[in-house]
């Protein structure tokens, strides 16, 4: 019986752990600045806030983050192979490079 009793006190005591008075805080930004492979969108050259970017705006590749400035860049940079994808983080364009 002692058991069992020390086992519920253990999990009622994980159950609360997450839990505080002010509650949960929601954000709709993405990552943080560490968590993003890159500082400028690969496909226009905008530079990114981390702070910033939204969910939406957020791809993984090669088990990495990349952010992105807007919808259409997402898009463009789907249509990419592998190799384009990894020139374009290594070597972005300068600035706004075109516009959609």
């Amino acid at each position: 019986m002692k058991s069992f009793l020390q086992a519920a006190l253990f999990s009622g005591c994980l159950c609360l752990a997450g839990c505080s008075e002010t509650g949960v805080e929601v954000t709709t930004s993405a990552a943080g600045a560490s968590e993003f492979v890159n500082t400028v969108c690969p496909i226009m050259g905008n530079e990114i806030d981390p702070k910033e970017v939204d969910a939406s705006l957020v791809k993984d590749f090669n088990g990495k983050k990349v952010a992105f400035c807007c919808p259409p860049c997402l898009e463009e940079w789907d249509e990419l192979t592998d190799a384009e994808k990894t020139a374009k983080l290594s070597n972005p364009p300068k600035g706004d490079a075109h516009s959609h």
